[in-house]
């Protein structure tokens, strides 16, 4: 599909239901683009365009239709790339990445867990690029869709629409943050129980690589909620809001992630404290019998003379000297406080 100046807004408000019974009709995974113009303010120019699953010659001729940097617009295809901030002039660029909701459990890598959203945005339009579509983002747009399209300032839509879409993607971390709090109480109620938490050690190190991935895309979210552009008003108390939820759903993962850690250093330092305490146990009975064995070995010596082997009263003599030696032992390990 080609996109050019005239077909861009080809996809109004009033025809939004068709083409969502469309997209239900449509194999989600097939490779056409969908365009869908999700909502146009009254009064003001200002619009939303949402592009799913776009090929490069899609990207160059929307690029060329709305005046975006090419650099940008080359950004958009790379699936891995982190989130970003950048300005070109009067249009802003944005990276998010939202958890994947669709991820496989033991997914543990920027690409197997979460979706990337990019964004352009100026001072008439607002422009969401993806490659598949999204729960959290069918949601928003259903959301706006339905919002009504009363007078309104542009900028402050932009704001608010930036501010919704951030929330969307911080919020989306929540699911999985909470499954890996319910993950790391079981591993600790498994821990402090009677087992030893060898078999729950490879899902804890998993956990421990969900969250630490979640936490750095959380801390980048973060850092670009705090460049966004500031003003006074209601644009300053909405963007004080996105920063405050992003820097709240940081701290939960940077707490998680320390508990697990905690848990991981308690599993070595319980499992060297087993340890331990076999190597105690063995080191009692080899004191104990060490100088057994070395009169064992005294008196098992093949010489012709040894006077005690022909004594009568040799046999308990040894016997008695064996005893008292290992009664002062134990003595001697009791009053030490090692038994």
């Amino acid at each position: 599909m080609s996109i050019t100046a005239s077909a861009l807004p080809w996809r109004r408000a009033a025809s939004c239901v068709a083409a969502a019974s469309r997209r239900d009709n449509r194999d989600p995974f097939e490779g056409d683009v969908v365009l869908e113009h999700v909502f146009r303010a009254a009064g003001v120019e200002f619009e939303w365009l949402d592009l799913v699953e776009p090929t490069p010659s899609d990207l160059q001729e929307l690029a060329r239709t709305r005046g975006l940097p090419e650099t940008a617009v080359v950004d958009c295809l790379d699936p891995e790339h982190l989130p970003k901030f950048e300005r070109f002039g009067g249009t802003a660029f944005l990276i998010l990445r939202a958890h994947d909701e669709a991820a496989p459990a033991a997914a543990d890598s920027i690409q197997a867990c979460t979706r990337k959203v990019a964004v352009f945005w100026g001072p008439t339009f607002f422009i969401t690029i993806h490659r598949r579509p999204q729960e959290f983002l069918t949601r928003l747009k259903e959301r706006w869709a339905a919002r009504a399209a009363a007078d309104a300032d542009a900028d402050l839509l932009s704001v608010e629409l930036l501010a919704d879409l951030t929330h969307a993607v911080v919020e989306s971390y929540e699911r999985p943050l909470e499954s890996a709090e319910a993950l790391i109480d079981a591993f600790e109620s498994h821990l402090m129980g009677e087992h030893d938490g060898v078999a729950t050690l490879p899902e804890a190190y998993r956990v421990k690589r969900r969250l630490n991935l979640m936490r750095r895309l959380l801390w980048r979210t973060l850092n670009l909620a705090t460049r966004f552009r500031t003003a006074n008003g209601r644009r300053a108390a909405v963007l004080q809001d996105l920063r405050e939820n992003a820097e709240s759903m940081h701290f939960y993962a940077e707490e998680l992630l320390d508990d697990v850690n905690n848990l991981l250093n308690m599993h070595l330092a319980l499992a060297a404290h087993r340890t331990n305490e076999v190597v105690k146990v063995l080191t009692i009975f080899s004191a104990f019998f060490l100088p057994l064995t070395f009169l064992v070995g005294v008196y098992g010596m093949n010489f012709a003379y040894m006077p005690e082997l022909v004594h009568p009263m040799g046999y308990p003599a040894i016997w008695l000297l064996m005893v008292g030696m290992s009664i002062v032992i134990w003595v001697w390990f009791r009053r030490r406080r090692w038994l």
